[in-house]
């Protein structure tokens, strides 16, 4: 028998430690809430919230992590409220591409959550799907949206015109989609940007004829009749 093997009752111990962690996973202690903030830049904001049901003054809860290239607009803490434990991660001023990155964070519960925002012209469609089912059916999750313009369509319930909210089912395989319209902060840019310079354009053609006008020469020229 190796040295390193543990003895039968420590084995036992382990895995009754092992099966308790995951039945608590799996259970319907867990509470998932996601709050997400577009504005009309295209950078995105908020909050994300995984916690369960404490079981001991040293239970910690889920944890999130990030990861290092999110780490100077991302942070992660504890949080606690009405007997839930876990972590918090607050975010901001992300691209679409670092939101997608930080909606796979990794943390200690089970399951899976995937989300892209794409932008196609004016158009900026969200797309999601949460793969929860390896959670318990009694967790509560909540994912709330606000986007800086009007949501044209969307299979999530709206809370407002500019807000959309989904509640996936926990055990089952969820997606998600809401779609809405404004003006891509490139174009805008470059529009502000070339009127400034049709601005200046303009103006400087003014005071160029302006100068030309009073700088003209005034004296009489050969064949005017003088009078």
């Amino acid at each position: 028998m190796s040295q390193t093997a543990l003895p039968r009752r420590a084995r036992t111990v382990v895995a009754t430690l092992l099966v308790a962690t995951f039945a608590l996973l799996l259970s319907g202690c867990l509470r998932a809430d996601v709050d997400v903030s577009i504005n009309s830049d295209d950078r995105v904001s908020g909050r994300i919230v995984v916690a369960q049901r404490g079981a001991g003054d040293d239970f910690a809860g889920p944890q999130l992590r990030i990861q290092d290239s999110l780490r100077t607009r991302a942070r992660v803490q504890p949080w606690t409220d009405e007997g839930f434990v876990g972590s918090e991660l607050i975010f901001s001023d992300l691209s679409f591409a670092d939101f997608r990155q930080l909606a796979q964070t990794s943390s200690d519960v089970p399951g899976s959550f995937d989300v892209r925002l794409v932008r196609n012209g004016s158009d900026v469609t969200l797309t999601g799907r949460a793969d929860l089912r390896n959670i318990g059916e009694d967790a509560q999750i909540r994912i709330s949206v606000t986007f800086p313009s009007s949501v044209n369509s969307t299979n999530g319930d709206q809370t407002s015109n500019r807000s959309v909210t989904w509640t996936p089912t926990a055990g089952q395989l969820s997606t998600f989609r809401a779609e809405t319209s404004y003006t891509d902060p490139n174009t805008r840019s470059f529009a502000g940007w070339a009127g400034f310079v049709i601005g200046g354009s303009v103006a400087a053609a003014v005071v160029v004829g302006a100068l030309a006008w009073f700088s003209r020469n005034r004296s009489p020229k050969p064949g005017d009749l003088v009078h």
